[in-house]
């Protein structure tokens, strides 16, 4: 082992290095301290780690990675040493540093070579078999990490491919479905002629699953395009009046609230600064809960829709007196596509993704979206946009 480093002490960092690999999502620093590691333990000079593709990778400690030669390269050097640790005095690296050996290792995921990791040398090393066994450890946490990152980048690139996928199919939609809404209006008109009683109401319900495949497809795109963690939506920021759109929100959804005898009011508000938000996602959020709240409220129920200023957040509020919700849903209300089964709702068309879009468009915003409910007494849905940073009139989001 190298005489600077104890036997305790190898072990203790080894430890610590297996510790920080299980319970970091950190891949980046994952890797930048298993290189360390490596160093200290074998008094290497400098360190390397690549992955070739899926995703293409490059990781250097006390090197320049510009010095590492190309991908296909490295890939051949690896796929030409047998899986372990080689010393060896053959750089994979164009460098006038004065290297004289190295210890190299393939890096092997699900029995394909995948990457290569690199200690270099200024002097001779000579192989200790306690050091190679720590540093045999490092490795398979190497490994670990890079089976992890190769993983999280299939998931986003299928992700990817998912949405590019709905929003081609969404798009195309469109056209269609503009198409049979114009048909279907004129024959509502009696443009095309009187129609008798059956008549009518076939059209209403044709009308009426327009409407359901209308807010499918949108819902779709938006879920998409707004989801944090793989949406590729821009977000449009300007200075909005939370109160005004409240306002025009609940005066576009009086008719069909009073369709089902409901009230349907604005909370009364204290003094709510203008922020610096994307009005679109924000308006499709507020939307969506008074949406959601008219559909499941009961006939003579109460909904009120309001904002409020706490502790430097606007939370916006949507509550009602309707069923209520209990803890169980509650704990998975805004996942994507999930919806609570129970016979009163059986009525009520969807595809669980409403409020799915609510939690992504609060967290675009550096917030969070929540419920607080009470089965028999109702549900409050709650948006919270912090006043800070972006959000703030005046701030500057590309600085």
């Amino acid at each position: 082992m190298s005489q600077d480093v104890t036997e305790n002490q190898g072990a203790s960092l080894v430890q610590s290095v297996l510790q920080m690999v299980a319970s970091t999502s950190d891949l980046n620093s994952s890797i930048e301290t298993i290189l360390k590691a490596g160093c200290q333990l074998t008094q290497a000079t400098s360190a390397f780690f690549v992955i070739f593709h899926e995703p293409e990778f490059v990781a250097v400690e006390n090197f320049d990675s510009s010095q590492l030669v190309d991908m296909d390269m490295m890939r051949e050097r690896a796929e030409a040493l047998s899986s372990g640790i080689h010393l060896s005095a053959s750089l994979p690296t164009q460098t006038s540093h004065n290297y004289v050996g190295s210890l190299l290792s393939p890096v092997v995921v699900n029995e394909a070579i995948v990457g290569l990791c690199g200690f270099l040398f200024e002097s001779e090393y000579e192989a200790d078999d306690t050091a190679m066994e720590w540093l045999s450890s490092l490795l398979d946490c190497l490994t670990i990490v890079t089976a992890r990152t190769r993983y999280e980048a299939r998931q986003l690139r299928l992700s990817r491919n998912q949405y590019e996928f709905m929003r081609i199919v969404s798009h195309d939609l469109r056209s269609p479905l503009a198409s049979v809404l114009g048909f279907a209006s004129m024959l509502e008109s009696n443009a095309v002629g009187d129609m008798n009683e059956k008549q009518a109401h076939f059209v209403t319900k044709i009308l009426s699953g327009i409407d359901q495949m209308t807010t499918l497809v949108d819902n779709i795109q938006d879920a998409g395009r707004y989801d944090p963690e793989t949406g590729f939506y821009e977000m449009d920021r300007a200075p909005t009046d939370v109160l005004d759109m409240i306002q025009d929100i609940v005066n576009n959804h009086l008719l069909p609230a009073e369709k089902q005898e409901l009230t349907l009011k604005v909370a009364e508000s204290s003094h709510i600064p203008i922020i610096n938000a994307d009005q679109t996602m924000l308006e499709r959020a507020i939307t969506n809960l008074v949406d959601n709240a008219i559909k499941y409220t009961p006939n003579g129920g109460e909904i009120e829709v309001g904002a409020q200023l706490r502790d430097e957040n606007i939370i916006i509020s949507i509550s009602d007196n309707g069923y209520g919700i209990s803890e169980e849903d509650r704990k998975r209300l805004f996942e994507r596509h999930f919806r609570i089964r129970r016979r009163e709702h059986k009525r009520v068309k969807g595809s669980g993704l409403g409020l799915f879009i609510v939690r992504s468009v609060a967290q675009r915003h550096g917030g969070n979206a929540w419920v607080e409910s009470t089965e028999g007494e109702g549900s409050s849905f709650l948006i919270r946009i912090p006043l800070e940073g972006d959000n703030l009139v005046g701030s500057n989001p590309d600085s």
